[in-house]
């Protein structure tokens, strides 16, 4: 909370800077963070190409060495955002995969639960690091915490500007960080960042307009919703109002203050109605964001969660659908041509009665298209069929077989049954992963075999094979293992540096708790309880009594 004046050249670096402000203050065993106008100075450019005026402020967050990574004990990063971005390379890494119920992933769709797939992987890394930055942030505001939360949205700042103009004005997270920057300034009383301040409300009131349209109407059409994000511009229309004030703006002030104190109204909540609807079984947040919705009808707000709660089903089962569709295609491979396997068109032929993995060969073989894979299956279905069991021997990872053969005891005296030796029958199971129907069907093609060259069927290849097969197997259990323990690994990291972030993920499907309004959710912007803003409403508003203005 101290503050000092510093003289500089602007053609010094950040890295000057920042000795300077070490030698000032005396931080020489800390690492310091800078911040101005809501972005963190760089340590190699310039402060002149940093926007770094005259007269500016800058907050300094100063970390002891000694207590670097203090929000880990376990994963070793320089501080908090490092751990953050090292979380984020996790995730982005896990969705670059296919599902797998062992990794946490983390999808960016749009406002109506659909994936966006059009995004560079670059712009796909920087949008999930910025949105994780973000998410992050919001819990230190959320604590009240306004310097680390502000930390976090500088860096989660230069990671929206490097993604696409287009995509900025598509979707309203960049509004809702400038939103949250301004919201840390009026909270840390900072009333020295006005022009910045006033900047990003202009951009979070564009991107606003553009995503949720005037009066909402885009944002009703596509969720019905619309009024429940009146929230967002009671505290927009408030900022604003405080920034016209604070800059000699008086009459603006009023106006936008007018809008703040009427959106607040119609926003605020009857303390029996919430009560009645959570009565029903409903949180608190559902009912909350239902009469917001609603305006006040508690019919059309047990209505509006209803429907809410089946459209999150839904997006569930679709979610679920895509994971299993993933599953299937990376368990059957690519066509020759390199495409994934169509699994419209795969279930499309299994309808018609063919067996699926003939079915899945046609598809390779024709490279997705459906009439000539329909063809091949109707002329040459044997030929499907073996080419698809020889495939399935030679894939190792389509292989369900265990890693360790789980011995059946019926399975030996079986084979034994139909002539087999001891050690043959195990060498047998040992190369087929104790499948006996496999195991069958080389004995009985080698007993054949010997017949027709009167050769005894003991073959010495058969336990160099089996031996062969074990150390495939074992190799394939320490491969596994390794796999396991990085997974976990990572999951500890993930669940260390943003239980928040995953907390808010997992919660998505329970609607049968509370949790969701203290610990942070999807939409948990939108629930605001605007205690906070009314108080600065009627702040202001006398302010503006006093000043003759109202």
């Amino acid at each position: 909370n101290s503050c000092i004046n510093i003289n500089i050249s602007p053609q010094s670096t950040g890295h000057e800077l920042e000795q300077l402000i070490q030698e000032k203050l005396n931080l020489h065993d800390q690492n310091i963070k800078m911040i101005c106008s809501g972005r963190m100075i760089q340590l190699n450019e310039q402060l002149q190409t940093q926007n770094i005026r005259t007269n500016g402020t800058i907050l300094v967050i100063a970390v002891p060495k000694s207590a670097i990574a203090a929000t880990t004990s376990d994963i070793q990063t320089l501080n908090l955002i490092q751990a953050v971005k090292e979380a984020t390379n996790i995730l982005h890494e896990n969705s670059r995969q296919a599902a797998n119920s062992n990794r946490y992933q983390l999808r960016i769709t749009d406002q109506q639960g659909r994936e966006l797939t059009a995004l560079s992987d670059d712009e796909q890394h920087s949008l999930m690091l910025a949105m994780t930055l973000h998410e992050k942030g919001r819990s230190f505001l959320r604590q009240r915490d306004y310097l680390s939360a502000l930390a976090l949205f500088s860096e989660a700042d230069n990671e929206f500007r490097q993604c696409s103009s287009q995509m900025l004005n598509s979707v309203d997270n960049w509004g809702l960080l400038n939103l949250d920057i301004v919201w840390c300034y009026l909270c840390m009383q900072n009333v020295n960042d006005l022009q910045d301040a006033a900047e990003r409300l202009m951009k979070c009131d564009t991107c606003f307009v553009k995503v949720y349209g005037n009066s909402f109407q885009r944002l009703k059409a596509l969720q019905k919703d619309g009024m429940g994000h009146m929230v967002l511009f009671v505290r927009l229309h408030l900022l604003q109002a405080i920034v016209a004030y604070h800059a000699g703006r008086k009459t603006d002030a009023k106006n936008f203050l007018g809008m703040a104190e009427e959106e607040a109204r119609m926003m605020r909540i009857d303390p029996e109605k919430l009560t009645q609807i959570m009565l029903m079984g409903y949180t608190t947040k559902e009912a909350r964001r239902g009469l917001r919705s609603a305006q006040g009808n508690i019919d059309q707000a047990v209505e509006f969660i209803i429907e809410n709660r089946r459209l999150r089903e839904e997006r569930h089962r679709e979610e679920e659908a895509r994971e299993e569709e993933e599953r299937i295609q990376r368990r059957y491979g690519h066509t020759e041509n390199g495409q994934k396997i169509n699994i419209t068109y795969l279930q499309q032929l299994q309808s018609m009665g063919y067996p699926r993995r003939a079915c899945v060969e046609a598809l390779k073989q024709s490279n997705n298209r459906l009439e000539e894979a329909s063809e091949m299956l109707l002329t040459n279905l044997d030929t499907l069929i073996t080419a698809s069991r020889v495939a399935k021997r030679d894939n190792e990872d389509d292989d369900d077989q265990e890693t360790e053969l789980m011995e059946d005891a019926t399975h030996i005296p079986q084979l034994i049954a139909l002539g087999a030796e001891f050690e043959e029958a195990r060498a047998l199971l040992e190369i087929h992963g104790n499948r006996l129907e496999r195991a069958v069907e080389e004995l009985l093609q080698k007993t054949q075999d010997s017949y027709e060259t009167m050769h005894e069927h003991d073959d010495p290849s058969l336990f160099a094979r089996a031996r062969t097969a074990v150390e495939k197997r074992m190799a394939k259990k320490i491969r596994l293992d390794e796999q396991s323990a990085a997974d976990q690994q990572r999951r500890t990291t993930l669940e260390t540096i943003v239980p928040d972030l995953l907390r808010s993920s997992m919660e998505t499907d329970d609607t049968n708790t509370d949790s969701q309004t203290n610990n942070g959710g999807s939409d948990d912007y939108l629930d605001l309880l605007l205690d906070e803003e009314e108080t600065f409403i009627r702040d202001y508003r006398q302010r503006l009594v006093d000043d003759g203005f109202w």
